[in-house]
């Protein structure tokens, strides 16, 4: 009889599990939504889901498969992110499970660069020659000084100064009214994950011959 019991209870927790319908995926998303990666760098993503129930499915970080749009951005299994390559196109981050799938972006920038430099093309600007300057930084475990000029935004201490971003940026000095060799102080500030990096270098104006 007990074993007749037990087999009856068994039976019945077998049944009853078919009435209940389990927990199905029905969204997800990425945090943080827009990330900034330090160039040679990493940032760890994050994946919350939720059931179609509304109930929460939790950290799901480690159950879904991920890919990036760009070899600028790098993500692993576990949705590391490493900075590879500066951009100025933000990486489509995609991250999918069970059908369901969620993005966010990514772009790369210089963190904790030091010894931030403006060159100068030509070294002394002629009113109504092309002139540009680019800006570039020294970053840790990367060769070389790297060019950060997309990311720089740019003003002059003399406003008839134009400065157009690019990289590298345009300086138009047409409307600069001089009869005599002048200096203008060229300003950049680059930002990477709410730090600013201001730095500046002065460039000789000549009126034109």
């Amino acid at each position: 009889m007990g074993a007749f019991a037990a087999l009856a209870t068994l039976a019945l927790a077998v049944s009853c599990r078919g009435f209940f319908v389990p927990e199905q995926l029905a969204s997800m998303s990425i945090t943080p939504t827009a990330a900034n990666v330090p160039l040679g760098g990493t940032l760890q993503l994050v994946v919350y889901g939720t059931n179609t129930d509304t109930t929460s499915a939790g950290n799901i970080t480690g159950k879904v498969s991920w890919s990036s749009s760009s070899g600028a951005v790098a993500v692993n299994g576990s949705g590391v992110l490493t900075g590879n390559d500066l951009s100025s196109t933000p990486a489509t981050i995609t991250a999918e499970y069970e059908g369901v799938s969620a993005t966010s972006t990514a772009t790369v920038c210089v963190e904790n660069g030091t010894n931030f430099t403006l060159i100068f093309t030509p070294t002394t600007a002629i009113i109504g020659d092309s002139e540009t300057v680019e800006a570039t930084a020294d970053v840790s475990g990367v060769s070389g000084a790297v060019d950060i000029s997309s990311g720089v935004t740019w003003s002059a201490s003399n406003s008839s100064v134009l400065i157009t971003a690019g990289d590298p940026a345009t300086i138009d000095t047409s409307s600069l009214t001089i009869t005599s060799p002048t200096v203008v102080t060229i300003f950049a500030t680059y930002s990477c994950n709410g730090v600013n990096s201001n730095f500046q270098a002065n460039l000789t104006v000549d009126p034109a011959s």
